[in-house]
């Protein structure tokens, strides 16, 4: 084995450690407990079917993003160029976005590949803790007080806290 694929082995052995940490679970569940093993396998496969069609219509709409939304524009409004509209915009998108969250990551790299900042990635998922949609139930529940200020705060802290996590990513790089 050349040096250079054995790196490559080690590459992989890295960055496929979840993967590897399930299956050494499930190696130890089946030699412990082989019929607790098999129901929780049952139940992960049950689970794997019921979100493989949303998780396949994300990847096809995240092609189709790369696709008909030019880089040039996510660089306009989502880049460096976008500034202060750009992270108002990407605060706004945080709150209107519903779904689970597995659906938002690839989005979002699909968004950063193509120009937006690691600010705006980053404002989108705090501000997706706020949901629009789901504020008059907060307020049913919680009373309006407590959601309001819930949500005003997660969105003002959004900013800054996607302005640090981008000068650490940018730190990271040198």
């Amino acid at each position: 084995m050349s040096p250079r694929s054995k790196s490559g082995f080690w590459r992989q052995l890295r960055e496929q450690w979840l993967l590897l940490a399930v299956l050494g679970l499930y190696a130890w569940a089946f030699r412990h407990s082989p019929e607790q093993a098999w129901q929780a396998l049952r139940i992960s496969a049950a689970t794997l079917a019921s979100v493989l069609l949303l998780i396949a219509a994300v990847f096809g709409l995240v092609g189709l993003l790369q696709v008909w939304v030019s880089r040039d524009l996510i660089v306009r409004l989502l880049g460096r160029e976008g500034g202060l509209k750009g992270l108002l915009l990407a605060a706004l998108c945080g709150t209107l976005l519903i779904g689970p969250a597995y659906i938002i990551f690839p989005l979002l790299m699909s968004i950063h590949k193509q120009g937006a900042r690691w600010a705006v990635v980053t404002i989108v998922l705090a501000a997706y803790a706020v949901k629009l949609q789901m504020i008059p139930i907060e307020i049913e529940f919680l009373g309006w007080p407590f959601a309001l200020g819930r949500s005003l705060l997660t969105v003002a802290l959004a900013i800054p806290t996607g302005l640090l996590v981008e000068a650490l990513m940018e730190r990271r790089k040198l």
